[in-house]
């Protein structure tokens, strides 16, 4: 199934509005891509992200591990950085492509829990997290109490898949 098709009627509609708006903002006077994209990942993304944002199921050892970090859901796919070049490139060839926008918007917004340090380590790396020294583990593997923890802290009411992340007492161990 894609993207799009997995995506309720009312929501695909909602993201096309969005695009439709990035877009003749980026087309205004003294309006760079990145400024655009802003109404994006600043304003509009809080309407939206509880609906289309998913969690990986991938957590670094230290957010797991260390109850005192300060955390945050992690865009491992760059999504301030796709979303300026894809306006960019669509502003300056004159192109409409909503399509495209929601594609890789829903690609984007996949976020692994990280801590606010990891983050800024990532993005200096270009998102990758073997030269920043990032190990993700899978959900799977933490214990309940990490679990709890994190889903009531990270996932639950931010997350269009939380319940999938529902901590829940492993069966086969």
């Amino acid at each position: 199934m894609t993207a799009q098709a997995s995506l309720a009627y009312d929501l695909h509609t909602e993201l096309v509005a969005i695009y439709e708006e990035v877009m003749w903002l980026s087309r205004r006077p003294n309006v760079i891509a990145s400024c655009a994209r802003a109404w994006y990942a600043h304003i509009m993304s809080e309407r939206v992200k509880r609906r289309i944002r998913r969690f990986t199921g991938k957590v670094s050892r230290s957010a797991a591990e260390n109850d005192a970090a300060t955390l945050c859901l992690e865009h491992f796919r760059r999504i301030q950085t796709t979303l300026t070049s894809l306006i960019e490139r669509h502003r300056e060839s004159k192109t409409s492509n909503s399509e495209e926008f929601v594609r890789v918007l829903v690609e984007c917004e996949r976020v692994h829990i990280v801590t606010v340090e990891e983050n800024y380590v990532a993005m200096r790396a270009e998102g990758s997290y073997s030269k920043a020294g990032i190990e993700l583990v899978p959900w799977r593997v933490l214990s309940l109490k990490q679990q709890a923890t994190l889903w009531k802290k990270m996932l639950r009411g931010k997350i269009a898949n939380a319940e999938a992340y529902a901590p829940r007492p492993n069966v086969l161990a």
